[in-house]
C-alpha cells in the first residue's frame, strides 16, 4: 500500500535527506583528506628519519660506527644491520617486533606491533667503505589514529544532532512556506460550499504564490459575476414566462371545455394543458431557488409537528402512490417536533417522497422515518426502486440533472436541487446512499431547535 504524504512532510523529508547527503559527503571528504594529509606528513617524517640515520653511519679505521649526533624524532624507531645480519645500531624497544616482516626496499608498509600500528620503510643496500648495510625505520601511526578516531566520534555524535536540527528546521520552513497555500485551500473550501463572494487573502510576499492568489481572485470575481448574471437571467426569465404560460393554459382549458371536439384535437389540448402545468411547476421551482439564493425568500421558522407534516405529505401523494401500487410507511414517534419553515419543509418531503415514487418499482415500498440523533432531527426516505449508479450520486442535486437510465419526462429535474437548498437554508445536511437495483435512501439532518439554526 502506497503511503500518501502531505506536501509539508515531503518537503521536510527532502530537506532532511539533502542535509544528510551534504553532511555525509562533507564528513567523508574531510575524513579522507585528513587521513591523506596525516599519511603524507608521516611518510615525509619517516623518509627524513631514514636519511638522517643513513647520514650518521661512518667507517672509522675500518670499523662501522653510528655517530648518533642528530636526534631522531621520538615517534620513530630505527634498526641498522650489516650484511652478515649483525646489528650495528638500533633505537626503540619495539623495533625487533618487525624482524619477521619481509624487507621491501623503498616501499611503505603498515605493521602491527605492541598494540599500535607502525609505518615501515626499508632502505636499499647502503655501501660505506666497502661495507654493506640496511636500515629500517618505523614511524608510529598512533597520532594519526587518535586524530581519525576523534573525527569519527565527532561525526557520529554531530550528524544525528544536525539531522534533528534539520528535521525541525525543515518542518518550520515548510510550514511557513505553505501558509499561503493553506489560505488558498481554506478560501477554496468556502467557495466550494457555495460562497462565491469569498476571496483568498492576498499574500504579503510578491512571489509566485502571490501571483497565483491574485490570479485566482480575479478568476473568482469573473466566475461570481457570470453566476450572478445567470441567476438574474433565470429569475427574470422565470418571472416573464409565468404570464404567457398561464395564458396558454387558460386558452387550452377553455378550448378543451367545448363540446364536440374531435378526439385528436382533445388529445392535443390535453397534452398542451399537461405541459403547461409542468412548465408552471418548473417556473415556480426556479423562482423559489433563485429567490432563495439571492436571499429574497423570507423564512418563517416555527415549531412543527413531525407526524402531522408527514401524514399531510402522504395524503397529498395518495393518488400517485395508488397508481403504482406503492405502499408508503410513515414511522415517526409521537411528539417529535422540529423547527423549520412549514411550506419549505412540506416541499422537501414532497420532493423526496415523489422522487421515490417516480423511480420506485410497481408494488414496492417507501419508508418515511424520523427521529432525534443528539442535537439533530434525522429524516430518512428509503425506497426499493431502481437505485442510482455510483458515478451519478455526486450530481443528483444539480439543476435539471437526471440519471440517463431513469430519465422521466414527468419530472422537472429541480426537485432534489430544491431539497439541497432547503436543507442549506435550515443549516442542515443531506446525504444519499444507493445501490442500482436495490433502492435509495435519502437522509436529511436538521438542527433540533431555532438556537442551533441561528448559529
Amino acid at each position: 500500500m502506497r503511503i500518501q504524504l502531505r506536501l509539508k512532510d515531503k518537503m521536510t523529508l527532502w530537506y532532511t535527506l539533502l542535509t544528510l547527503l551534504t553532511v555525509t559527503a562533507f564528513s567523508c571528504a574531510l575524513y579522507l583528506m585528513t587521513d591523506y594529509v596525516l599519511s603524507e606528513m608521516l611518510e615525509s617524517s619517516v623518509r627524513l628519519s631514514l636519511r638522517q640515520v643513513v647520514a650518521q653511519i661512518e667507517n672509522r679505521d675500518g670499523m662501522l660506527t653510528f655517530e648518533d649526533e642528530v636526534p631522531i624524532t621520538n615517534s620513530a624507531m630505527f634498526y641498522i644491520t650489516e650484511e652478515n645480519g649483525s646489528e650495528l645500531a638500533s633505537y626503540g624497544e619495539d623495533i625487533p617486533l618487525f624482524d619477521a616482516v619481509e624487507t621491501q626496499p623503498n616501499e611503505f608498509r603498515v605493521a602491527q606491533g605492541d598494540g599500535q600500528r607502525w609505518l615501515l620503510l626499508d632502505s636499499g643496500v647502503i655501501t660505506v667503505e666497502r661495507s654493506r648495510l640496511r636500515v629500517r625505520v618505523a614511524g608510529s601511526l598512533a597520532t594519526n589514529d587518535r586524530v581519525l578516531s576523534t573525527m569519527r566520534l565527532v561525526f557520529f555524535v554531530s550528524i544525528p544532532i544536525l539531522l534533528l536540527l534539520s528535521l525541525l528546521g525543515g518542518l518550520f520552513i515548510a510550514k511557513r512556506s505553505l501558509t499561503p497555500i493553506r489560505q488558498i485551500i481554506r478560501g477554496a473550501d468556502r467557495i466550494a460550499q457555495g460562497d462565491l463572494s469569498a476571496r483568498i487573502p492576498a499574500a504579503r510576499a510578491r512571489d509566485e504564490l502571490g501571483e497565483l492568489t491574485d490570479t485566482l481572485n480575479r478568476m473568482l470575481t469573473s466566475v461570481e459575476e457570470t453566476f450572478l448574471r445567470e441567476k438574474r437571467f433565470t429569475s427574470d426569465a422565470s418571472h416573464e414566462l409565468r404570464t404567457p404560460v398561464a395564458v396558454i393554459r387558460a386558452y387550452a382549458e377553455s378550448l378543451r371545455a367545448e363540446k364536440g371536439l374531435p378526439p385528436d384535437a382533445a388529445a392535443a389540448l390535453d397534452t398542451v394543458i399537461a405541459e403547461c402545468a409542468r412548465m408552471q411547476r418548473i417556473i415556480a421551482q426556479l423562482l423559489t431557488i433563485t429567490r432563495g439564493e439571492e436571499g429574497r425568500y423570507p423564512l418563517c421558522i416555527e415549531r412543527l409537528e413531525g407526524r402531522a407534516l408527514a401524514e399531510g405529505v402522504a395524503e397529498t401523494l395518495a393518488g400517485r402512490l395508488a397508481e403504482k401500487e406503492i405502499t408508503l410507511t410513515v414511522d415517526l414517534p409521537e411528539g417529535l417536533t422540529l423547527y423549520a419553515d412549514q411550506s419549505l419543509m412540506t416541499e422537501l418531503l414532497l420532493n423526496l417522497v415523489e422522487n421515490a415514487v417516480k423511480y420506485g418499482k410497481t408494488g414496492g415500498q417507501i419508508h418515511l422515518a424520523a427521529g432525534r440523533q443528539g442535537d439533530m432531527v434525522e429524516i430518512r426516505v428509503r425506497d426499493d426502486g431502481i437505485g442510482i449508479a455510483q458515478e451519478a450520486l455526486p450530481h443528483i442535486f444539480e439543476r435539471f440533472y437526471r440519471v440517463d437510465s431513469a430519465r422521466d419526462r414527468s419530472g422537472t429535474g429541480l426537485g432534489l436541487s430544491i431539497v439541497a437548498w432547503i436543507v442549506r437554508v435550515h443549516q442542515g445536511s443531506v446525504a444519499v446512499q444507493s445501490q442500482p437495483g436495490e433502492g435509495t435512501t435519502f437522509t436529511v439532518r436538521l438542527p433540533d431547535g431555532p438556537a442551533q439554526m441561528a448559529e
